[in-house]
């Protein structure tokens, strides 16, 4: 007959057995299933296996969030489908699913890999692109691979180089492991000065920057740095020769600076009163040398030419005063010789009308040298103002006082010259 203790301990043992196998049935055998569903089921479409079998572990981020359900073959590859659990509703849909290997010994597991933290998030009924999804390469693949570049080797070249390699290490145990030695003082020197490193490298962003927003300078300065090497390079038999004969040249020059310095202070002491005179007077010689075209320009007019007398070729000055500013209006040679009292026809309009008064008075477009007709006046080309020092020319394209008549339409460009050849040729010549 059975105690009341023994039934119990049986009744107790009973209770631990019935709850043991609920919670292995339910955690490994995955019974709960049968009365509640805590997962969803999301396909991912492989184009081959890759290994990966039947309740394979699923992981996110590192951390197991379900197991593979069910392997399909379609057309297309493979169809995994993955079954998550509900706590684990914020996957990213846009995650990639990778089949890896945890182990050397082939032990393979579907990860999934997010590229974003936002929505939308994997569901039930979610699918996984076939391009969002990949394989390990194959054992067979890696060995054949392997084999193929093995045989690619020459197996001469192959033992010289393993026995030159053996020779070349033969003996230089302590060396290499001084260098592993130093390796790891210089890896650790390294992380005690990450820190320092880590700012070097932010702050060198700054320096890269302005390498950037300097580029057109950097550009230019390396174009024109060509341009001067290339002259360099061109003018590389003069420098030689400039190199080989200078030195006679600068035993030369020492030679006239020793026999001549206390002259050169002299002179040089000299110059810097003069520099400073002239520096004073700095406005007056520029504007002498504004003014000195228009002087030259006008000497033409002022200087003529004797046609009669015992002084015939000889050049005279001639000068006009004049006591007001304004000259008066010149009447001669426009009114028509005509009677109004008695003379009443139409008569054509003249056309050779211009100044007619002394010569010696030149006034009239027509006295310039210049081929033109006294109808054709000149305007000033250009005006300077002394307090300023600057010329303002009346159009700015000309740039230069220049006339198109008299010497300038004999000699062109070279005009100026003949204020200084003029004088010295002949009579015949002129």
């Amino acid at each position: 007959m059975i105690t009341a203790r023994t039934k119990r301990q049986l009744l107790i043992f009973l209770v631990i057995t019935v709850v043991g196998v609920t919670y292995v049935g339910a955690r490994y055998a995955r019974l709960d299933r049968l009365f509640y569903d805590s997962s969803y089921s999301v396909t991912a479409h492989f184009k081959e296996s890759g290994g990966i079998f039947t309740d394979a572990e699923v992981t996110y981020r590192g951390v197991q969030v379900g197991r593979v359900e069910e392997l399909k073959l379609t057309d297309a590859g493979v169809d995994v489908v993955l079954s998550i659990e509900k706590d684990h509703d914020d996957i990213p849909a846009d995650s990639l699913a990778l089949v890896g290997n945890k182990s050397a010994v082939g032990e393979q597991y579907v990860e999934l890999q997010p590229q974003s933290d936002q929505k939308p998030y994997l569901k039930e009924k979610s699918e996984i692109a076939a391009d969002k999804t990949s394989v390990p390469v194959s054992t067979t693949e890696i060995l054949t691979n392997l084999d193929n570049l093995v045989q690619s080797v020459p197996q001469s070249d192959l033992r010289t180089v393993v026995a030159e390699s053996g020779a070349a290490f033969q003996g230089a145990g302590p060396d290499l492991a001084r260098i592993i030695d130093t390796s790891t003082s210089f890896i650790d020197t390294a992380n005690a000065n990450f820190e320092t490193t880590q700012k070097l490298i932010r702050d060198s962003r700054v320096l890269l920057q302005t390498q950037v927003d300097k580029e057109s300078a950097i550009r230019s300065f390396s174009r024109d740095l060509s341009l001067f090497t290339g002259t360099v390079a061109d003018s590389d038999r003069d420098l030689r020769r400039l190199i080989d004969e200078g030195s006679a040249t600068a035993n030369e020059l020492r030679r006239f600076l020793e026999n001549n310095r206390v002259n050169l202070g002299e002179l040089i002491s000299q110059l810097v009163t003069t520099n400073e005179v002239v520096v004073k007077h700095l406005d007056g010689i520029r504007q002498v040398l504004v003014i000195y075209p228009y002087v030259v320009a006008g000497g033409y007019t002022v200087a003529a030419r004797q046609t009669t007398g015992e002084d015939k070729g000889a050049y005279n000055a001639r000068f006009g005063l004049i006591l007001q500013q304004q000259s008066p209006t010149c009447s001669q040679g426009y009114l028509p010789k005509r009677d109004p009292r008695t003379d009443r026809e139409d008569r054509p309009l003249p056309e050779d009308v211009g100044c007619r008064e002394s010569g010696t008075n030149l006034r009239g477009a027509e006295k310039t040298p210049s081929n033109r007709t006294g109808t054709a006046y000149r305007s000033p080309v250009a005006t300077y103002d002394a307090e300023t020092g600057d010329v303002q020319w009346t159009d700015p394209a000309d740039g230069q006082v220049a006339y198109d008549g008299g010497a300038a339409k004999l000699f062109g460009d070279d005009s100026w010259k003949w204020t200084l050849l003029q004088p010295a040729l002949p009579d015949d010549q002129e």
